[in-house]
């Protein structure tokens, strides 16, 4: 194999591929990206068995076809450092060169031929989704995944794709996040699927154009998904998601509605005298008034006041902040609904007609 790239582009490249390949290898090879020059263009692919990415690399110079598996770490360091605008690669000898206009590089190689296999993607049974609200959707769900090694269910995004809509919902068990966008959906189909967060967080990453399309295929065990230049292959977490529908409450008596940026203002001020033993803050909803607390012997106590349209009964209720501010971080909307019932029963909070968010009260005693 022989190519020439534009510096930049291959270096963008290998750093994509850094969030995937192995940092403690089962095997050398897992430590490598492989190189495929082929029919005229450039692809390099990495995995860690349980993510697989295959990127297009734009602007390469096919001078000879082949494979080559180099190590990824320390290709991306030379193309880091390499001041040229392009390089040239080639295999010699089971080695891999790097040449530029003042240096060169020889690197030792593992066999190409013993790259793992990364899944094809199938067009005949792609679902294609709108880049802007798959992003926006992963964006407000994957924060409330589960991030321990137990409880494997919940340590992804399910992804529920209906005839007319999609959803997704993710759950550490004391907060849930539901989101859904209306869509029409090829074969009107339903599937439900668990995908680990990880895998969309490169899905993402690799969305170049604000206008393309996600594209999806849906097996039995993976998913793989199709952006402009990248194919992005995954396992899909094992298990059965809780029935979440249930969780939602329906039954709140109270609701207020609150400027999410004094609100997100609130809850972080007042998050600043909590501690490790007494992680809450806890809000006191009286007539026209929402009072923020917090207190803990170590650190002291703060009260932050905001005015608000509230006729209900006096209520206070107790939350871990880190769950509010997470779930308000990720907003843009002007305006946030609360509803609740009491002190012990989960608050529910919306963003629009589509996404919602419930958080289940800390007990202060």
């Amino acid at each position: 194999m022989k190519i020439k790239c534009q510096t930049a582009q291959l270096h963008t490249a290998f750093q994509l591929a850094g969030s995937v390949v192995q940092q403690r290898p089962t095997r050398p090879i897992l430590a490598d990206v492989l190189l495929r020059a082929e029919g005229g263009h450039l692809d390099l692919g990495a995995t860690d068995l349980e993510i697989g990415l295959r990127l297009d690399v734009q602007g390469a110079e096919i001078i000879e076809e082949g494979c080559l598996a180099v190590p990824q770490a320390r290709v991306a360091s030379i193309l880091r450092e390499t001041t040229d605008e392009t390089v040239e690669i080639r295999s010699e000898d089971g080695h891999c060169v790097i040449t530029a206009s003042d240096s060169e590089f020889r690197l030792p190689t593992e066999v190409a031929e013993e790259f793992p296999e990364l899944p094809a993607f199938e067009e005949e049974k792609a679902y294609d989704f709108d880049r802007k609200d798959f992003v926006e959707m992963v964006t407000k769900t994957s924060f409330a995944a589960h991030k321990g090694k137990h409880r494997y269910a919940l340590n992804g995004v399910l992804i529920a794709i209906r005839p007319s809509k999609l959803e997704m919902v993710a759950t550490d068990g004391r907060r849930l996040a539901h989101i859904e966008k209306k869509c029409r959906n090829r074969g009107a189909t339903d599937e439900s699927v668990i995908v680990p967060t990880k895998a969309l967080d490169e899905i993402i990453k690799s969305l170049v154009d604000e206008d393309e399309k996600i594209r999806l295929n849906v097996g039995e065990n993976q998913l793989v998904a199709k952006t402009l230049r990248a194919t992005i292959s995954t396992r899909l977490v094992e298990g059965h998601f809780p029935p979440y529908e249930s969780v939602i409450p329906k039954d709140h008596d109270k609701k207020v509605d609150l400027h999410r940026e004094k609100f997100h203002s609130a809850v972080r001020r007042a998050a600043l005298l909590t501690s490790q033993d007494s992680s809450s803050i806890t809000l006191s909803f009286g007539k026209d008034k929402l009072q923020v607390r917090s207190s803990a012997p170590e650190t002291g106590e703060a009260r932050v006041e905001l005015p608000i349209e509230y006729s209900g009964g006096e209520v206070e209720i107790s939350f871990n902040p880190e769950f509010l501010t997470e779930f308000l971080r990720v907003l843009e909307d002007e305006t946030v609904r609360m509803e609740f019932r009491d002190s012990s029963s989960a608050g529910l909070l919306r963003a629009g007609k589509e996404f919602l968010y419930v958080v289940m009260p800390v007990s202060r005693e």
